[in-house]
């Protein structure tokens, strides 16, 4: 069993769009399947299967490639910084032309050079199937190409919605996006969603495709040989991993830890938060400065591969989130995106078993997956009930303590895969 597998980010540590893929390829192979991966070369090559990365030919799509590239190579060294300048002054005022006629994302044109090189690729490995499976819009534009030319039977999975319901139509991302999403339903054989919101709107655009459409959460993993334990330590850790936006940002948080800090000023000394994976967003800077709370906050940044262990990013942080006593998990302030959407590093969270407040919205399918796991889920504007179950944890850490959870999430790599396996028995003809 050969799968052609079209993933524009892929070995790329600690990326979400990478996780996804990169995580299921080992239990793929388990199953039989050989993977034959098209991906841009912004990740780690793989030398286990045939591995192709493809630079993307637009100078928006060249200037993000070559960006990735040169870190990994020069591993951010003077001489590296250097290039990478010079680099982005050639192709400068092509990306600037470029920008002022097409209005897409920098990944856009990934689908002519990768269309192009599938196409002499698939004769060569003979694919049962194309599986595209990405954020980025150009893997899934790949996938309708090459399956209609080869007529090849063709699974396509949304991480996020190509549109939403609500958006402003802007010239020409949303209207592509838009045709896409119709050419998706039209062509591919089986299309997977993350979340069951987004699936069903989805559909109501596009009547008449319920048998296309499956949900499948993405899950998680362990690192092979992982048994990081945790441990209670002299301060309660309170955890965030992930990227931070204007419209995805810690001033909720920050807010609910002054005021309680104001109300119970001797935790000052319990209390650390942690942040991991990105720098601040402006939004979360000015609520630090303006709440005052520097003293308890540490922003660790990436965790990158580490050559003294041999642990990559991913690990570490694994073993990051095992420290802490509890992990935070914000959905975000855009109502109407947020419920189609579950941040992936609740799947990680769930993995490691330690206690989760999520602050998301009343109603949310995130809201109900976390109270289904008995973890906590708090109304994310209002700052009351924030404060009020910082305290709870707080008070309960201070008391008794708090252990992992009982129960093993049952969302797993392996149980995507699982999935997926069903699905090309519906779809490939032995």
């Amino acid at each position: 069993m050969t799968w052609l597998i079209l993933a524009h980010c892929y070995n790329m540590d600690g990326r979400a769009a990478s996780q996804t893929i990169t995580d299921r390829i080992p239990f793929l192979r388990k199953k039989g399947v050989t993977p034959v991966v098209i991906s841009a070369p912004t990740g780690r090559k793989d030398v286990d299967y045939p591995h192709y990365q493809i630079f993307s030919p637009a100078p928006s799509g060249l200037k993000f490639e070559l960006r990735h590239v040169m870190k990994g190579c020069a591993d951010d060294t003077f001489p590296g910084r250097i290039i990478n300048l010079l680099l982005t002054l050639i192709i400068l005022p092509f990306y600037l032309m470029e920008k002022t006629v097409i209005h897409l994302d920098s990944h856009w044109s990934w689908l002519l050079s990768a269309s192009l090189y599938g196409i002499f690729i698939i004769p060569k490995h003979r694919p049962e199937l194309i599986y595209s499976t990405a954020g980025p819009s150009s893997t899934h534009y790949t996938g309708l190409i090459l399956s209609r030319l080869f007529k090849l039977p063709w699974v396509a999975e949304l991480h996020d919605p190509l549109i939403y319901d609500n958006e402003t139509p802007k010239w020409h991302k949303y209207f592509f996006h838009k045709y896409l999403e119709k050419l998706i339903f039209k062509y591919a054989d089986k299309i997977i969603y993350f979340t069951d919101q987004a699936s069903a709107k989805a559909l109501k655009r596009n009547l008449g495709f319920t048998d296309k459409l499956v949900v499948i959460r993405p899950g998680a993993s362990p690192a092979e040989n992982w048994t990081q334990i945790y441990q209670k330590q002299e301060k309660i850790h309170f955890g965030y991993f992930g990227s931070l936006a204007s419209r995805r940002n810690l001033k909720k948080v920050f807010k609910a830890f002054h005021d309680l800090l104001q109300e119970e000023p001797d935790l000052s000394r319990q209390v650390a938060i942690d942040i991991y994976g990105t720098t601040l967003d402006p939004v979360t800077s000015q609520a630090l400065d303006a709440y005052q709370l520097q003293y308890i906050v540490t922003v660790h940044g990436r965790l990158e591969y580490d050559p003294t262990t041999g642990k990559t990013g991913r690990e570490q942080v694994l073993e990051a989130m095992k420290r802490m006593d509890v992990l935070i998990l914000v959905h975000g302030d855009d109502l109407f995106r947020c419920d189609e959407y579950i941040p992936s590093k609740l799947y990680d969270y769930m993995l490691v078993q330690r206690p989760i407040l999520g602050l998301t919205h009343p109603g949310s399918e995130l809201q109900t997956m976390l109270e289904a796991n008995g973890f906590f889920a708090v109304d994310s504007q209002n700052e009351k009930q924030i404060q009020s179950t910082l305290l709870q944890l707080v008070s309960q850490w201070k008391n008794s303590g708090l252990p992992d959870c009982e129960h093993a999430s049952s969302l797993t790599v392996q149980g995507a895969v699982n999935q997926l396996m069903k699905i090309r028995m519906d779809i490939v003809i032995d």
